[in-house]
């Protein structure tokens, strides 16, 4: 595995590597096609990430962590201002924006394919991504509950449970129907619809 801050040329051959894969697959993406596209020789390619299995495997870690790390950030912010249910519609707006994206469902597809010759990077997937946000919700929703902002018993399944109700809708759209579009209308809606069953559930009790 890399270290955390790749150089510029690693970078490169990591997007170029993004891009044709995700338009290639697996099988179709050759190192040539990734050291053109990064303007690069096959040599350096191999040099930096030793054959195509360990490149895919990384570009795959990145460009999750990628999405996760903007999803990420917002959680600590949740609670902040006096209106809980406001930051949760905009933290599930951010979260739904950031996961939509054509090129993060097709990194999803792609990891879904390979899955049984790369066993491991669904793991990386889920612990990276929805598993990295439903372990910082479970702290944060913690915290509100001991500041009596949200009345749970089981942080953990209050957080698997405001993660599904934004994701699963939306994500089961596009992953089985092929849905590529989600106007910011479209998630604004999800986003409510999430909000208000999760505060329903969870809100404080008068």
């Amino acid at each position: 595995m890399l270290d955390q801050h790749p150089t510029r040329k690693q970078a490169a051959i990591l997007e170029a590597a993004t891009t044709t894969f995700l338009d290639n697959g697996f099988r179709g993406t050759s190192m040539d096609a990734v050291a053109r596209v990064a303007d690069v020789s096959k040599q350096t390619v191999y040099q930096h990430f030793g054959d195509k299995e360990r490149l895919f495997v990384e570009m795959v870690r990145r460009a999750v962590n990628a999405v996760a790390d903007a999803v990420s950030a917002g959680i600590g912010q949740l609670g902040s201002g006096d209106d809980l249910t406001a930051d949760l519609h905009a933290f599930a707006t951010r979260q739904l924006t950031a996961v939509l994206q054509p090129r993060v469902l097709a990194l999803r597809r792609l990891v879904t394919a390979e899955a049984c010759r790369f066993p491991e990077l669904g793991q990386a997937f889920f612990d990276q991504g929805p598993g990295r946000t439903m372990t910082g919700l479970t702290a944060r929703f913690a915290e509100l509950a001991h500041d009596g902002r949200l009345d749970l018993d089981d942080p953990s399944t209050a957080a698997s449970d405001f993660n599904w109700l934004v994701m699963a809708a939306p994500v089961n759209e596009a992953m089985l129907l092929g849905r590529t579009a989600f106007p910011a209308e479209d998630i604004a809606l999800v986003a409510n619809r999430a909000v208000a069953t999760f505060m329903r559930a969870y809100g404080p009790r008068p």
